[in-house]
């Protein structure tokens, strides 16, 4: 078992403030985590005009079934989805924020869960995906906005809908995802036509995997950003 309670060399944001800073940073932390926390309440919505707003015109996203793409290209493939029967919703569960002290760039962190319906061998499941959102907000000519939006995929399951009706899980397969969201993409790639990334960054435990090793840089994306640094999207 990894150390488990430290984070990876080198990626604690030394200029940044967080909880309990200064008063005239506490409206900034939260108008950022009342951008973030639309991402799942407008996209679950279908509020797309809503949606738009957390972003800048150049932002970008990463999803499983994704990939890296512009929010623009983002929003369309939902909206294909959706009129093919994909549904995922999502549940909030709280978010943090480190932010520069001139208030111009910011790293938010937002616990959520990602839930997806699918039928399976004829069974209604629903595969949910205990994640971090992780924004990289930057202030532009007086507005927030997101330049990048990733996420952590830290654990997953999945549930009967009606617990009467069971599907066949091809268990071979099923061990070729990432220990993260295995059941989330397998569900995906066996509905949605489409290929999972297999090595999104996963929980600090999953050190020694391509899903660990993405936790780390995406930490150490985030420190760089928070230094003024240009990252690459």
């Amino acid at each position: 078992m990894p150390d488990l309670h430290s984070l990876p060399e080198g990626t604690w944001p030394e200029n940044a403030l967080r909880n309990n800073g200064p008063d005239h940073l506490v409206l900034e932390r939260a108008k950022l985590r009342e951008l973030a926390e639309g991402w799942p309440c407008y996209r679950d919505a279908c509020e797309w005009k809503n949606f738009e707003s957390i972003f800048h015109e150049d932002a970008h996203v990463y999803t499983t079934w994704s990939g890296r793409v512009s929010y623009k290209d983002f929003i369309a493939a939902s909206k294909a989805g959706m009129d093919k029967g994909a549904f995922i919703m999502h549940r909030c569960h709280g978010v943090t924020t480190d932010i520069t002290a001139d208030a111009t760039r910011a790293v938010t962190k937002m616990k959520a869960t990602i839930t997806q319906r699918f039928t399976i061998d004829g069974c209604e499941v629903d595969a949910e995906a205990d994640c971090r959102f992780c924004f990289f907000f930057e202030k532009a000519n007086g507005r927030w906005g997101a330049r990048l939006v990733r996420h952590w995929y830290e654990k997953d399951k999945l549930l009967l809908v009606n617990p009467c009706k069971v599907p066949r899980i091809d268990d071979e397969k099923l061990s070729l995802y990432p220990e993260g969201y295995k059941y989330l993409a397998y569900c995906q790639e066996l509905t949605m036509g489409v290929t999972v990334l297999r090595d999104m960054p996963g929980h600090r435990r999953h050190i020694g995997t391509a899903a660990g090793e993405k936790h780390d840089l995406l930490y150490r994306l985030a420190k760089d950003w928070l230094d003024g640094k240009t990252i690459d999207i």
